[in-house]
């Protein structure tokens, strides 16, 4: 097979191809939305009575009503809240509307709008949809009242939307929205529309409850596991124990004579110009799970196990410090005032600290699963697709088939924490389903998951400070070293004259970062190992974040001052970080007396434009210590859906303890160590302290981003928290949680 690696620009958007995109949309009969009004489209929407003012909004004259979400949701309630931002101001309840997938991903109005690729990522979803989502609602409302006013002959302000109806206030009259979609499909739109004021809203902020969480508690919600098609073959793969190993060779006579089992199908490797593609391995493909994986069991494959052979997780520390110290390092300097060198010398008291953290495993609660099926032309995929722009490669370049062939049926994903965003399953599951020539359901075992990439890449953090007589902060400088992203997921990075790889520069850039001294000297160092790493929940705000805090404490306790003292002292111009800052630690009982061997510690950060505070209380008991609590203060601006925002907020939070307590992958002579929840633990709910989150609306105009925004904080706060109960400072993850 052929596994080309285009860039994601190159990818041609259906906007090119208008005539064609309008046909399919009545084929479907529910009809496609488009993003603008486009010629011919009135009449197209006229002859079907719908009202399809733009990309998001369906009406027909059943009085059904499709919202579009076009991004994926892994369990975080993305579809409830982008459903509402709709439902808001189209003056309908989330009830009242059906939220659908569209059934042609790759539309420009479908792209983000910063990637330009159909994916979902980065905690930018609600925060970059929030306008044009309320205006498309807005849209479909002031057509709808335009055309009621129209029939009934009377003047548009006497005229309101309210719960899917048009209501005229004289004389009471009021028509459903059904009844007046094909009026208003032959409307022109408006330009501009009105959005309501925040002091209007019926959903906005107030919404708690996420769409499918009933179908979750009672087991009926579909995940892409849960899916069954006619005759539909189940697979796994053996990849090879040694990362990026080969076949040498095959004997499957054991496999084949297994009850149920149909196929045994050698998967070649991705070239090595696709990043995030796939592992060379052999697939057995079976009527069921337990069959494929009792055929794969009987395999018997031998390996070559090529260059990664020799590889060891535990010589990378060492390796990205001599790096470091290199001449020729590459440096891209992320923050540069004064003069750091003249700052150092000036300093009364110097400071020197390193910070390490290992490779560490996403773990989505449902491993990697995805059905794929060729039929009449086309490829079809049901399973949690965060980036259909992946599945858009894999149908390319494996299947040979165009984008307006792919059809998606999204599901919800079971959880992601930057796992469904890699291409390597995709591209496998493509694969066989076009080699058996039925559907195939390609599922990873939890030890698939854990053992076949991509992992958070290990990094390392060398740090500087310098004080003044008076103990304040004259001199700041620090050095990031981690490898990039990849091209595909940072288009144009290598051409940019900064080589600025905004995924690992995270919390380090003059934007978002805290601090502010008279000499600073920030920058983030490119370090490839060659080992494949790929996108992790908060991605390079873990590392940075850990490193910063951690650093910032030890300076403040050289300096003798308090810790959120010493902090609020050097943010400047920066009024709702100090705030979150002094409520978390209000909260948290900061500066009051606590019982015997207790202790608290502090963090915070910027992410996504949002400000976070975690204040960790710890306790010693004999020679344990343990995390008695979290308090978390977060402004994202305005919370769109609150009930979301809190789960997200709390799981940010579990996701953080793991970073303390266990999260480490370490790989020996090229062979992954950890293999399930035995080896690399995660948090249970037994283990979890109590958590205390407040949610400060701190702008009202606008959302920012919240689903990675209060993991990075923990693990320093806690690290904090270790050095006053212990006097032991912690610079690596996972701790040591002894006293």
């Amino acid at each position: 097979m052929s596994l080309r690696s285009p860039k994601y620009p190159n990818l041609s958007p259906l906007s090119q191809r208008r005539r064609g995109f309008l046909k399919s949309a009545a084929v479907l009969g529910a009809g496609l939305a488009v993003g603008l009004r486009l010629p011919g489209a009135a009449a197209q929407q006229a002859a079907s009575g719908a009202l399809q003012p733009n990309a998001w909004v369906r009406i027909f004259p059943d009085n059904s009503i499709r919202l579009v979400v076009h991004k994926h949701d892994s369990g975080t309630g993305t579809r409830t809240s982008l459903g509402l931002l709709l439902a808001e101001e189209l003056e309908v309840d989330l009830q009242q509307v059906e939220i659908v997938t569209p059934e042609h991903p790759f539309f420009k109005d479908y792209m983000h709008p910063q990637w330009h690729v159909f994916s979902t990522g980065g905690s930018t979803s609600v925060m970059l949809e929030y306008e044009p989502l309320r205006k498309a609602g807005a849209t479909a409302r002031v057509l709808l009242v335009q055309a009621a006013a129209n029939r009934w002959q009377v003047p548009l302000s006497e005229c309101r939307a309210q719960g899917g109806q048009v209501v005229h206030g004289p004389s009471g009259r009021a028509l459903r929205y059904g009844a007046l979609a094909g009026d208003a499909a032959q409307l022109p739109a408006p330009k501009d529309v009105p959005l309501k004021a925040p002091s209007e809203f019926r959903l906005i902020g107030k919404l708690n409850r996420k769409l499918d969480a009933q179908a979750k508690v009672t087991g009926r919600h579909q995940y892409g596991i849960d899916v069954k098609l006619p005759g539909m073959l189940v697979a796994v793969i053996l990849h090879a124990p040694v990362v990026g190993g080969r076949v040498r060779s095959i004997d499957a006579k054991k496999a084949l004579a297994t009850p149920g089992v149909r196929q045994v199908i050698k998967v070649p490797a991705s070239p090595p110009g696709l990043l995030g593609g796939n592992q060379e391995g052999v697939a057995v493909l079976a009527d069921g799970y337990w069959a494929a994986k009792k055929g794969r069991d009987a395999l018997r494959v031998q390996w070559v196990d090529g260059a990664f052979a020799r590889f060891n997780s535990k010589d990378v520390p060492a390796q990205q410090r001599a790096f470091l110290a290199r001449p020729d390092a590459p440096l891209v300097r992320t923050i540069g005032i004064g003069d750091a060198a003249q700052g150092l010398k000036q300093a009364a008291r110097v400071l020197h600290a390193e910070y390490t953290m290992p490779y560490k495993a996403q773990n989505p609660l449902e491993p990697q699963c995805v059905v794929v099926e060729l039929r009449d032309g086309q490829i079809h995929y049901w399973g949690g697709l965060q980036v259909p722009s992946n599945v858009q490669l894999a149908a390319k370049e494996i299947a040979g088939l165009a984008e307006d062939k792919v059809v998606l049926h999204e599901l919800t994903g079971g959880g992601s924490f930057g796992a469904r965003e890699a291409r390597h399953w995709l591209l496998e599951a493509t694969f066989l389903a076009k080699a058996a020539g039925r559907p195939v359901k390609l599922m990873y075992s939890r030890e698939d998951e854990m053992r076949q990439l991509f992992y958070h890449a290990a990094s390392y953090g060398k740090l500087s400070g310098g004080l003044d007589a008076d103990g304040n902060l004259l001199m700041l400088a620090m050095r990031a070293v981690s490898p990039a992203s990849p091209e595909e997921w940072e288009p144009g990075y290598n051409e940019r004259k900064d080589k600025m790889d905004y995924s690992t520069t995270e919390s380090i850039c003059i934007w978002d970062y805290a601090y502010r001294a008279p000499h600073m000297d920030i920058g983030w160092v490119r370090h490839e190992t060659s080992m494949p790493t790929g996108w992790y929940r908060a991605v390079s705000f873990i590392p940075n974040v850990f490193a910063t805090e951690s650093f910032i404490d030890e300076l403040a306790h050289a300096a003798g001052k308090d810790a959120l003292a010493f902090r609020i002292a050097h943010m400047q111009e920066r009024p709702r970080h100090v705030a979150v800052l002094e409520q978390a630690a209000r909260k948290a009982g900061w500066g009051q007396a606590l019982p015997p061997n207790r202790a608290l510690g502090i963090s915070t950060n910027q992410a996504y434009n949002s400000y976070i505070a975690i204040v960790a209380e710890l306790e010693k008991q004999g020679g344990a210590v343990t995390v008695r609590k979290i308090t978390c203060v977060a402004d994202c601006g305005l919370a769109v859906h609150p009930g979301s925002v809190r789960e997200q907020l709390y799981g940010g939070i579990l996701w953080g303890l793991g970073h303390a307590l266990y999260d480490r992958i370490d790989i020996d002579k090229g062979k992954v160590v950890q293999s399930n929840f035995g080896d690399y633990p995660v948090m249970r709910m037994s283990d979890m302290p109590d958590i205390d989150i407040t949610i400060v609306q701190g702008d009202v105009n606008k959302p920012s981003g919240v689903g990675e925004l209060s993991n990075p904080g923990v693990a320093p706060a806690i690290a904090n928290a270790l050095f006053r109960l212990t006097g032991k400072r912690q610079r690596s993850t996972p701790f040591t949680f002894t006293a």
